[in-house]
C-alpha cells in the first residue's frame, strides 16, 4: 500500500507530542500515538477505513503535514479537523495497542506498599517495547497537586503474566499478545501526604512492520492510596 498523506500532531520538548495518521492508496488508514495529545495510558498502532472524501481533505496541503498542537496554523485548520475527525474514529479499531497501569498492593498507610506496573495487550497483534528504567518514573500527588517522583528501582526481570510466563519488557524486547495481561512488582516508599500516585511509563517502541524502534511515553491513570 503506497501512502498518500502522513500527518503528524507535535509539540516541542518537554512534551513531545508524537502522534502520525498515515493514510493509503487502499482506502485504509493508520494512527500511530507513541506520545498522546493527551496524557494517555494506551500507546500503539489503530487501524481502520477511510473515505475518499477525507483523503481529498487531507491531501489539500500536501503529502507531509505537521500540526502544532500548542500554536495552530490557521492555513491548515481544514487539514486539522479532518485528520482529528478520522483519529478519533480509529481509536475504536486497536491493531497493536498497549494499555499500561501502575497500582499499589496492599496497606499503603504506613509508608511502604508494593507496586504493580502492568501493561495489557489490546488489537489484532503484539505489541513489542522494552522500558526505559532511568526515564520512567512513579509520581506522587497530594490533593490534586505534584508532590515528589521516583524513579524505577533497579528491576531484575520483566513483566509476568499471571501464570508466571515472563513477557520480556527489561533490557530485552517485551511481546505482548492482545488480552495477554502482565505485571511487574517493585516495592515502593510513599511520601508523607500523598494520597494518589501514577506512573510515566517511558521506553523504545517497534511499529508494526519496522525494524527500528521509536520512543514512546504514556501516563497511567491516578490511583487513590
Amino acid at each position: 500500500m503506497a501512502t498518500l498523506v502522513t500527518v503528524r500532531w507535535r509539540t516541542p520538548p518537554p512534551s513531545s507530542v508524537d502522534e502520525r495518521l498515515i493514510v493509503g492508496d487502499g482506502g485504509r488508514a493508520r494512527l500511530e500515538v507513541l506520545r498522546a495529545r493527551t496524557f494517555g495510558d494506551t500507546v500503539g498502532s489503530y487501524e481502520g477505513p477511510v473515505e475518499e472524501s477525507e483523503v481529498r481533505e487531507l491531501i489539500t496541503a500536501g503529502t507531509e503535514v505537521e500540526l502544532d498542537v500548542v500554536v495552530q496554523d490557521p492555513e491548515l485548520a481544514a487539514v486539522a479537523v479532518a485528520a482529528d475527525r478520522v483519529a478519533q474514529r480509529l481509536l475504536a479499531s486497536p491493531l497493536a495497542v498497549a494499555q499500561f497501569f501502575a497500582r499499589p498492593v496492599g496497606d499503603a498507610s504506613r509508608g511502604s506498599a508494593t507496586l504493580a506496573l502492568g501493561v495489557l495487550g489490546r488489537g489484532s497483534e503484539p505489541v513489542e517495547f522494552q522500558l526505559d528504567l532511568v526515564e520512567s518514573v512513579i509520581d506522587f500527588s497530594f490533593d490534586g497537586t505534584p508532590l515528589s517522583r521516583t524513579p524505577l528501582p533497579e528491576l531484575p526481570m520483566g513483566f509476568m503474566t499471571p501464570d508466571a510466563e515472563g513477557l520480556g519488557g527489561v533490557r530485552q524486547r517485551a511481546t505482548v499478545a492482545p488480552g495477554v495481561l502482565g505485571a511487574i512488582s517493585l516495592p515502593l516508599v510513599i511520601p508523607d501526604r500523598a494520597d494518589q500516585l501514577s506512573a510515566r511509563v517511558v521506553g523504545s517502541w517497534f511499529l508494526p512492520g519496522e525494524a527500528l524502534p521509536e520512543a514512546f511515553e504514556a501516563h497511567t491513570a491516578p490511583q487513590t492510596l
